[in-house]
């Protein structure tokens, strides 16, 4: 008999997970904060009652006695949060002031026990970034007695929630729509700060900033009325039908910083496979049409990130592709969980659909697995992520075309990323390495796009193929591991000094001061191109007593005079080739150290071409169309304009100007 259950155990394990094992099978992380979430949604009163259990690792050599933890729901209850007073009273196009009471929401922890006794009545917000006293977005929670260095902590908690109505990607839309992100007590980060000193990193939310947390594992049951289809990070592990109108629907996830889940009644479910992940596509039913291409999106980043960075280890992939009326949920990122945005009519010549789920889903390695801190280094994610969007949609179309192909209009991922740097109207209005709350202007053009077009550079200088095993070692070294701008660059030393060409980047430490800490810019331009024929020992010479003219000697080869100007403080080698009236050509090599500097080149014939960087290494140069000059006229500018155009309509397709 007991054969025969064990044997029933396994068949209906098999059947729950046949199309998603919940278990990974290795650790990958420490699994410092691990979550049990007993939550039920109210769907008439858009309230959540929650019980839950925190299991906390102490890592560090000293104790701890409190736990900060983000209560990000709460930056949406008032107007004096730091979020709405960043948000200078337009949130994603809507005016906070409008707003009727029942669509702002909160957070409450009601009860914290360890070990017995209740925590709560001495716990505290705190305001570690800006001292505003009306911010409740970080909890902090003394403790009973401190957890000692290797101890575990078990902490009980009670909570409740008013959801709000979607403000920012997390809440409620209309009558059933759900994106639950960011919507629990969510404990931070205890790091070690740079300064060698151990402390809480757990920042407030602010508008520009994104989410940082510790790795651990997740067990989520919600139970929510039964007409609302679900979909959540991780795999579904159960569903039970209460018999009163609700159901409870489990999920287990691993080695994972954070969890998301949604909820709507229309969604249409369309589940597919690549290798071993699972992938989940909640679609709106107007919609659904686009799945093949979603999905094929997804299959692609899955296959090529795998390939060129390293392995998904997850065994599932959510994808909401969200209604209209809950577009301000999507364009966004979650462990195993992604959000797209689309609409009912998109042409496939206009691949933004592809491309931001290509974006969204390199998350999950650079958000997910090495897990940066997003709030104090968003490059380290953004500019990462910007980059390898751009490579799969090239190894998805092509070189030619890869973001716009309409009507032989063609726009490629990796240029329209350049473009919205240079485009930007001050390229110097900040540096890369900045916390997403200080960054006022140019927040996409530098986070995102500058970051990936040094990166793009980097692979122009490297070769491909090194900057492919750069990213690898990267990632192998540092996944699941929260590395920092410092060590990136001392993984780029090491790397590169280990390569074939080692002084393939130059100084190496300059090349980041300058493009990642400073606010210069790259611009090398030739100006110029002149010739004259030399002749030695002509003209009058003493002789004797006398002077005699001398008709010299002139030589038989022109020289050309080549003039190249460096426009901006950025300083990096380049090459400069120049063509000759025969075909033939020449190249040498310039520090670009000088402002200015003139370069002679002898030969039989003229110089009618000269070209700085002629293999477009330096991709981040902010002006292209000045790096060559030729006696033969080209048709080029146009080429810039319709760039210019295309921008815009990307923008508009995009989100409708409510995103970043």
């Amino acid at each position: 008999m007991r054969a025969l259950l064990f044997i029933s155990f396994i068949l209906l394990g098999n059947l729950l997970w046949a199309d998603c094992d919940p278990y990974l099978k290795k650790a990958n992380s420490a699994r410092l904060a691990n979550y049990k979430i007993d939550v039920t949604l109210d769907h008439v009163t858009k309230c959540l009652e929650a019980e839950q259990v925190l299991t906390w690792i102490n890592h560090s050599p000293e104790p701890v006695d409190a736990l900060r933890f983000y209560m990000y729901q709460n930056a949406f209850k008032n107007t004096e949060t730091t979020f709405m007073q960043s948000a200078e009273g337009d949130v994603f196009g809507e005016n906070p002031a409008d707003r009727p009471a029942e669509e702002w929401g909160w957070i409450d922890v009601l009860s914290a026990i360890q070990n017995g006794q209740e925590l709560i009545n001495d716990s505290r917000y705190v305001h570690p970034d800006d001292n505003n006293t009306m911010d409740e977005t970080v909890l902090e929670i003394p403790l009973a007695s401190p957890v000692l260095p290797g101890d575990t902590l078990v902490l009980d908690m009670v909570w409740s929630e008013k959801i709000p109505k979607i403000f920012a990607r997390s809440g409620y839309e209309r009558e059933n729509f759900y994106n639950m992100v960011h919507w629990f007590p969510q404990v931070g980060v205890w790091e070690q700060s740079p300064e060698g000193t151990w402390r809480w990193n757990c920042h407030q939310f602010h508008r520009r900033t994104e989410f940082f947390g510790e790795f651990g594992n997740y067990d989520v049951n919600i139970t929510l009325a039964d007409f609302l289809v679900t979909g959540a990070s991780g795999c579904e592990t159960n569903n039970v039908d209460n018999g009163n109108g609700t159901k409870t629907v489990s999920y287990h996830c691993e080695d994972v910083i954070d969890f998301a889940w949604c909820a709507y009644p229309h969604f249409k479910v369309v589940e597919d496979d690549w290798e071993h992940v699972h992938i989940r596509l909640m679609v709106a039913p107007e919609h659904k049409h686009l799945a093949p291409r979603l999905i094929g999106a997804a299959k692609n980043s899955l296959s090529y990130m795998a390939e060129h960075v390293g392995e998904y280890p997850y065994t599932s992939l959510t994808i909401l592709d969200p209604p209209m009326l809950g577009l301000k949920s999507g364009f966004m990122e979650y462990p195993t969980y992604i959000t797209g945005g689309s609409f009912a009519i998109f042409p496939k010549g206009v691949r933004t659909l592809e491309s931001l789920i290509a974006h969204e889903f390199c998350h999950q390695y650079f958000m997910g697995m090495v897990a940066t801190n997003e709030k104090e280094e968003p490059w380290m994610d953004e500019g990462f992520v910007t980059y390898h969007e751009d490579k799969i949609m090239e190894a998805m179309y092509g070189d030619d075309g890869s973001l716009f192909n309409i009507l032989g209009y063609k726009v490629n991922n990796a240029s329209f990323s350049r473009h919205e740097y240079v485009s930007l109207d001050n390229p110097s209005c900040g540096a890369i390495a900045r916390t997403g709350w200080e960054i006022n202007d140019g927040f996409k053009g530098i986070t995102y796009s500058k970051t990936a077009t040094m990166f793009k550079t980097m692979e122009g200088m490297l070769g491909e193929d090194e900057m492919v095993r750069l990213m690898q070692s990267y990632f192998a070294k540092h996944r699941f591991s929260h590395p920092r701008g410092p060590q990136f660059i001392a993984h780029v030393k090491e790397h590169v000094g280990q390569s074939s060409n080692p002084n393939a980047m130059g100084d190496i430490d300059r090349f980041f001061e300058q493009l990642v800490y400073g606010v210069d810019i790259l611009d090398y331009s030739v100006t110029n191109i002149s010739y004259f024929i030399e002749t030695s020992d002509r003209g009058y010479v003493n002789n004797g007593e006398n002077r005699d003219f001398v008709e010299g000697v002139k030589s038989e080869k022109i020289k050309s005079k080549i003039l190249v100007h460096r426009q901006g403080g950025v300083v990096l080698p380049v090459d400069l080739r120049v063509t000759y009236e025969d075909g033939t050509q020449e190249t040498v090599a310039w520090s670009g150290e000088e402002n200015t500097k003139i370069f002679i080149f002898e030969n039989d014939t003229k110089v009618i071409t000269a070209e700085i960087d002629p293999e477009y290494k330096l991709y981040i140069d902010v002006n292209l169309n000045n790096n060559s000059l030729t006696l033969e006229p080209k048709k080029t500018p146009s080429l810039k304009i319709g760039s210019k155009m295309m921008y815009w309509v990307h923008n508009l397709i995009q989100g409708f100007g409510i995103f970043i």
